[in-house]
């Protein structure tokens, strides 16, 4: 099994979190790797997210955005998608890199929807065609998961 380094920064690059993940499936313009959750536990938007619970995390070099699928670790039961805006992820042979731009879409598996950080992307000194580009990303997220 390869190993899949998953490297994330903030919108000016700079690193700030490093874990590792399994390769599932490489193509040319997206991987997508397993990995588990790392710490503790989160509690967020009534999902909590426990150490060993099963990431299935997608990245593209053409989309401006990742998804992240998270599973109960037990069951496999599915507790949401969490997917990023971002711009476009850096895909090596070992690693993924990806800068993420605040803005948050959360699914939960009845198909409810929350956009996160707004406030926090609102105040990134992005120019207007990032900017752009990001609230693109989100809509055709948002359309998506409407669609499943």
């Amino acid at each position: 099994m390869t190993t899949i380094t998953v490297i994330k920064q903030d919108h000016a690059g700079l690193e700030t979190w490093r874990y590792f993940g399994n390769l599932i499936s490489r193509h040319d313009n997206e991987i997508q790797i397993e990995a588990f959750f790392d710490r503790e536990y989160i509690h967020f938007e009534g999902i909590t997210i426990k150490r060993g619970d099963r990431f299935i995390e997608t990245y593209y070099i053409d989309r401006w955005y990742n998804i992240f699928k998270i599973q109960e670790q037990n069951s496999g039961l599915l507790k949401c998608w969490y997917c990023n805006i971002s711009y476009p992820a850096l895909i090596t042979d070992d690693s993924v890199a990806y800068r993420d731009l605040a803005l948050d879409l959360l699914v939960y598996p009845d198909g409810r929807q929350k956009v996160l950080d707004e406030d926090e992307f609102s105040t990134l000194p992005l120019s207007p065609d990032d900017q752009a580009a990001a609230r693109q990303a989100l809509i055709e997220l948002q359309i998506k998961f409407q669609e499943r």
